[in-house]
């Protein structure tokens, strides 16, 4: 489904990227993990059209996304949740969950507001309320539905739980394991390691805009030398 050839990307006269291979097949869960710095969310920003690629090409279903504006990667079915959730603060839960209302995917049974206020029904009880008036992990919660009103092929989270009370992190993670369970395809970026391993078919580590290492999600749980080595504080 998405497949990133020897990206190179960065900022301005700085290098962040340097030759990036990663792979998503459809259904499958796959986490982008690395310290602080390393180049996940620049990953995720060439992926999403918010940053140019340097060299290498990205595909999606055989579609160029490097060569296409983040307009019509949306449109193709590509969902983010972004690292600060970016929600509309002078929009009600119910306006910013239809602003983004469409069924890029073409699905039998798309996403709606009734089912996305099921899945989270603190958003059902809060739906008159405006973006800014919102918890932290309400805002999250906003932010995962929005993504899942245009009916994604692809879901990518930036930091899914990063700051959330840990009640909130476990809701969360209960309703990713609920969108794997229905096959949805899904890149994530997280620092909860045991969870996200536990829920991840695959993973890649990045370090200093380089793919370290790459393999299943439950070989990296049980090798503590290599979580200590690249993801330890």
């Amino acid at each position: 489904m998405l497949i990133l050839d020897q990206v190179h990307a960065g900022y301005n006269s700085s290098e962040v990227l340097h030759g990036i291979d990663l792979q998503l097949q459809e259904g499958e869960v796959v986490t982008l993990l690395g310290r602080n710095g390393m180049g996940k969310t620049t990953t995720i920003n060439c992926i999403i059209g918010l940053l140019e690629t340097r060299s290498g090409s990205i595909e999606f279903n055989g579609v160029r996304l490097d060569l296409i504006a983040s307009y019509q990667i949306a449109r193709m079915g590509v969902g983010l949740v972004p690292e600060n959730r970016r929600i509309f603060p002078n929009l009600t839960v119910t306006e910013n969950l239809m602003v983004a209302a469409a069924n890029y995917s073409d699905s039998a049974s798309p996403w709606t507001l009734e089912r996305i206020f099921r899945l989270f029904p603190r958003l059902q009880e809060r739906h008159r309320h405006y973006g800014n008036q919102l918890s932290g992990g309400e805002q999250q919660m906003l932010a995962i539905g929005r993504a899942l009103m245009i009916n994604p092929r692809l879901l990518i989270l930036d930091e899914a739980t990063e700051g959330l009370a840990p009640l909130i992190c476990n809701e969360i993670w209960n309703v990713i394991r609920q969108l794997k369970q229905q096959r949805q395809s899904i890149l994530i970026v997280d620092k909860n390691l045991n969870t996200l391993l536990s829920i991840a078919d695959r993973y890649y580590l990045m370090e200093k805009g380089e793919v370290v290492a790459q393999g299943l999600a439950t070989d990296l749980a049980s090798d503590n030398a290599m979580q200590a080595r690249y993801l330890g504080v």
